[in-house]
């Protein structure tokens, strides 16, 4: 009698477990989300960071907040989501450099990579390859046979070495083969400054950087990165119809969340983030910042990660590209 009283409480309690485990998913979310922006306040990840935040609480009805982990690029914030505890409630908002170009450059950046998960896409940021108002050149064409016919008279500057401003030059630069001088500065409001004053000769940079200086003349710009054209910049050509067949490169922003965490969990918080994406308020945010809403399903994520850090790391290579103190 005592065998089948313990059979019985056994298969009891595991039916139980199974139980809760099944509501747990159930009822998921049903507590306070957590989303990390691994830079500082006031960049287009932590506006981002903000604005899903408040498109997630309207979605589930359920607190959403926003901490900001700045440092080490960005690795800071990644690495304690990695750690966190792999349930859905902590999130991380990051981009192309630090999810598919740092892990090439930064031992670190590898590991915390490995140990998150894709959850969502949500924005594609423009990149346009930008000369200073005063330049001879006036078209894409002209200004890549400048660059191929005398490439040690042109420097180009970046945002930082190992930044995705500093990888999408090195990519142009291999694809047109000329070796032109590299000039990183500490971050794009230095480099933007030596751009309008001619002090480098060109940079690939993103949108809110340098439109505004466009708009007032004093910087032009030359062709879009993007596989296609964008609506900020329509009459803009790209790289790839004029002079560069097939060339993209992406500044893509994604959520990440812990590995391990449950498929139901990333599927919910997919599907969330599909909707937040057509929010008003949300879209408007990030245009203001030049981006382009972008959803994804957390596989198609996945695929992109990995197919931008094979580009990268070969372009990584080619450049004998290394950070210091790595």
């Amino acid at each position: 009698m005592k065998i089948i009283k313990k059979a019985l409480f056994g298969a009891l309690f595991a039916a139980a477990t199974v139980f809760s485990g099944v509501a747990a998913a159930d009822s998921f979310p049903d507590q306070t989300i957590k989303v990390v922006a691994p830079y500082a306040p006031g960049g287009a990840s932590d506006m981002f960071a903000r604005a899903l935040a408040e498109g997630l609480r309207k979605e589930f009805d359920i607190p959403v907040v926003v901490e900001n982990r700045a440092g080490a690029s960005g690795i800071i914030g990644a690495e304690y989501v990695s750690r966190a505890k792999p349930d859905g409630y902590t999130l991380v908002v990051g981009a192309v450099s630090l999810h598919s170009i740092l892990p090439s450059l930064i031992k670190k950046m590898g590991e915390v990579q490995e140990n998150l998960t894709p959850v969502s896409t949500i924005a594609n940021s423009p990149s346009y390859v930008v000369v200073p108002a005063d330049s001879p050149a006036t078209d894409i064409v002209e200004f890549v046979e400048m660059l191929q016919a005398n490439p040690d008279d042109f420097m180009y500057g970046s945002a930082g070495n190992g930044t995705s401003q500093h990888l999408f030059a090195e990519l142009f630069k291999q694809e047109i083969d000329a070796d032109i001088l590299h000039v990183p500065y500490k971050g794009s409001g230095e480099l933007v400054v030596d751009l309008i004053a001619g002090r480098v000769d060109f940079a690939v940079e993103q949108g809110p950087a340098i439109l505004s200086h466009v708009h007032n003349g004093k910087l032009r710009v030359l062709a879009t990165a993007m596989a296609e054209r964008t609506d900020e910049m329509p009459d803009v050509p790209t790289l790839a119809e004029t002079v560069l067949p097939g060339f993209a490169a992406n500044t893509w922003f994604a959520v990440y969340a812990p590995k391990g965490t449950p498929e139901s969990a990333i599927n919910t918080l997919n599907a969330a983030f599909e909707n937040v994406l057509q929010d008003e308020d949300v879209v408007k945010v990030l245009r203001s910042q030049g981006a382009i809403p972008l959803h994804m399903t957390a596989a198609e994520l996945a695929e992109m990660e990995e197919r931008d850090r094979q580009m990268w790391l070969e372009v990584i290579e080619s450049g004998q590209i290394v950070l210091e103190n790595n």
